[in-house]
């Protein structure tokens, strides 16, 4: 960041939460973006990694979950596994890796 953003004032606080959120989502689309292209489909990606940054799972489920609307949306398969922790993001929606297996896990 060469400077603060003009919104970045006293009086425009009652943002923050919302300029986070939306920052953080940010955050997300850019490790799964490095993660898919600099990886193989059978590793997944860490949302206890991810998590470190935001320090609340409950919020990094909730960005996960909008986010995976997106990558389906252009064409990926993502599947929640061990026990809510990983996404595995792969091509071909009939042939997902050996090692994914998909939880029962609720991110709404």
């Amino acid at each position: 960041m060469k400077e603060f953003p003009g919104i970045f004032k006293p009086k425009n606080k009652e943002t923050f939460s919302k300029l986070n959120y939306e920052r953080l989502k940010c955050y997300l689309r850019r490790d799964l973006y490095e993660h898919i292209i600099s990886h193989e489909e059978h590793d997944y990606f860490s949302l206890d990694d991810f998590n470190k940054r935001v320090n609340n799972m409950t919020l990094t489920k909730k960005l996960v979950k909008e986010v995976i609307i997106e990558l389906e949306k252009l064409g990926w398969t993502c599947k929640i596994s061990f026990g809510g922790t990983g996404v595995f993001i792969y091509g071909k929606p009939d042939n997902p890796p050996s090692n994914c297996f998909e939880d029962s896990i609720d991110f709404s």
